[in-house]
């Protein structure tokens, strides 16, 4: 969650105004803010592209050439979400800095018509940046410096690499054939993280979010309440109880391997919910040590997936996949989930929708 002042966090909870601002930055205009009416920012992270945005601008800037502002060849956005504070002031909170992706329009334009411009983020960039060649891991230098070299040789050295896994573990020597991201997500797996560039552009390294963390927000319905509407959905589509993490090797040796289980959730292994393992195997699993983290980490994005809550609530534009929050409703009660989808509205009249999981069952009724 990006951090709110207490101005703002007092704002979110009361009747309030925003406002939202979309400044481009391009090779021929230099940078210029964009009037914008509307759109939405969507952030997925079971997505390639975590954060993609869709935002409606006047038609006077429909692109006449390559080179125009709005034009998909080459122009960075940042979007901005404003909370406009009580006793006046905004307070700015930072959705994300994306590529253009395409530019479409209706015509005839009416007086209410707009154009549509979509973004994605910089993970796109680097997925479609793929070798030429194949190319190896650098030997010795870690899995951190790795995923970083790879994104930078893409975006360039100004790119701020956050670290918050604190690993200094030596990144396996991999030929990478030809999937640069691809590259970047298995040696972040490897270390039973995930990569991902953040609002502000920086390229965030991280442990997998768990529901051990500290819930940093709390929905609820009633007075006061910030919830709208909730929908819950159970079902064995995508929950396993087991992961297996293998090695990958092609000189007939025995490949090195490591299993976590789910002991505790609903859906244990070998309960009433069966026996239902994940395979995972790479070349960058060396170690029984970096195959056990490996299944540690990807056993907690499927062992809590049994329940799925859908929620609609007044905006908070700081909230960000990977948060957990507390989801207080009278039927269920108070549970406690991880945020795997969201969308932040850009017009004052929207409601966010947010998709999150956890393990924890709602209580019977």
């Amino acid at each position: 969650m990006w951090p709110l002042s207490t101005r703002a966090q007092v704002a979110l909870a009361q009747s309030h105004s925003m406002r939202a601002r979309a400044v481009v930055t391009s090779a021929a205009y230099g940078v210029l803010e964009v009037p914008i009416s509307g759109g939405s920012v969507e952030i997925d992270a079971t997505s390639k592209a975590r954060r993609s945005a869709t935002l409606q601008a006047d038609p006077r800037w429909w692109p006449r050439s390559p080179k125009d502002l709005l034009s998909p060849y080459g122009s960075v956005c940042q979007v901005d979400y404003g909370i406009v504070l009580p006793g006046g002031g905004t307070e700015w909170v930072p959705l994300m800095i994306g590529y253009l992706d395409e530019t479409s329009r209706e015509r005839p334009v009416t007086s209410s018509g707009h154009i549509a411009v979509k973004l994605v983020d910089a993970a796109v960039h680097v997925a479609e940046d793929r070798l030429d060649v194949p190319a190896q891991t650098i030997t010795n230098a870690t899995t951190v410096s790795e995923i970083a070299r790879l994104v930078r040789e893409t975006l360039g050295g100004w790119v701020e690499l956050r670290d918050l896994t604190g690993s200094s573990a030596i990144a396996a020597v991999i030929v990478i054939e030809r999937e640069r991201w691809d590259a970047v997500e298995k040696l972040a797996d490897s270390l039973g993280g995930e990569a991902f560039f953040d609002p502000v552009g920086r390229l965030v390294v991280r442990p997998q979010p768990t529901l051990n963390q500290n819930p940093v927000w709390t929905v609820r319905t009633g007075n006061g309440g910030n919830l709208l509407s909730v929908k819950d959905k159970l079902s064995r589509e995508q929950v396993y109880n087991r992961v297996v993490a293998s090695g990958q090797r092609t000189d007939g040796v025995p490949a090195v391997y490591a299993t976590a289980t789910d002991t505790t959730s609903p859906a244990y292994y070998g309960g009433p919910f069966g026996k239902k393992p994940r395979f995972y195997t790479s070349e960058l699993l060396t170690t029984v040590a970096q195959c056990q983290t490996t299944a540690d980490s990807l056993l907690q994005r499927v062992r809590g997936i049994a329940t799925q809550v859908e929620v609609e609530l007044l905006v908070n534009p700081a909230l960000d996949a990977g948060d957990v929050i507390t989801v207080a409703d009278p039927e269920a009660g108070e549970t406690r989930h991880i945020i795997d989808k969201l969308s932040i509205p850009l017009a004052p009249d929207a409601t966010q929708s947010i998709t999150t999981r956890s393990d924890e069952m709602p209580a019977e009724t």
